[in-house]
């Protein structure tokens, strides 16, 4: 009987790390696409970590290249920029919707000199029911 629990709790632990990759990877897939539309560039390499209540997202952006014609586009319009507000909104819904928890801080940082970004998000805690 205790073998069967043991294998109960090891399924359901494979299970939630299972789900922690799935969002891992829609993360990082819906971090790269909204990264491409504001800076104009797809970034070198994307790195996703995930606490309990913190999603980290480390940004490692493209070369100095100038950004292809079809991509110029998007980043010549007004108020696309990885900085911009809407930058932040988007950035914050895709963390949300691939989560379920609600994004109650974001802390974005960028060191042009390394060309690298780093966007925080402080997840909300988990309902828990009584």
């Amino acid at each position: 009987m205790s073998d069967a629990s043991e294998r109960g709790s090891v399924e359901d632990a494979s299970g939630v790390e299972d789900s922690a990759d799935q969002a891992s990877t829609e993360i990082g897939r819906s971090m790269s696409s909204i990264w491409l539309r504001f800076s104009g560039q797809r970034p070198a390499s994307m790195t996703v970590e995930m606490e309990p209540n913190v999603v980290r997202c480390v940004i490692e952006e493209g070369t100095g290249d100038p950004p292809a014609d079809d991509d110029a586009e998007a980043a010549g319009e007004s108020g696309l920029t990885p900085e911009s507000l809407s930058f932040s909104y988007n950035a914050t819904a895709a963390i949300t919707r691939a989560t379920g928890r609600r994004v109650v801080a974001f802390i974005p940082k960028r060191d042009r000199k390394t060309l690298t970004s780093t966007q925080t998000f402080i997840l909300d805690q988990p309902r828990r029911r009584f």
